[in-house]
């Protein structure tokens, strides 16, 4: 196998991967949330308020009572 064959393969695989990559991300940001699950994606003080998981990322309700009970 030439060098120059070698090269073009070579760009050929990159070239088809970064092109897979891109169109599943797209796909993947296009596809709309399961039924059911549509709500989850956004913290609110009705679903956060009563949980008490507080290495949730999205529970802001239970951190800013744990901040306001440290300062006092």
């Amino acid at each position: 196998m030439s060098q120059a064959l070698r090269i073009v393969l070579a760009v050929a695989v990159i070239v088809t991967l970064v092109a897979i990559f891109i169109v599943s991300y797209i796909l993947y940001k296009k596809t709309p949330a399961p039924k059911g699950c549509e709500e989850l994606e956004k913290p609110s003080e009705k679903k956060c308020s009563g949980c008490k998981n507080d290495e949730c990322h999205f529970n802001l309700y239970y951190n800013k009572e744990n901040h306001k009970e440290e300062e006092k």
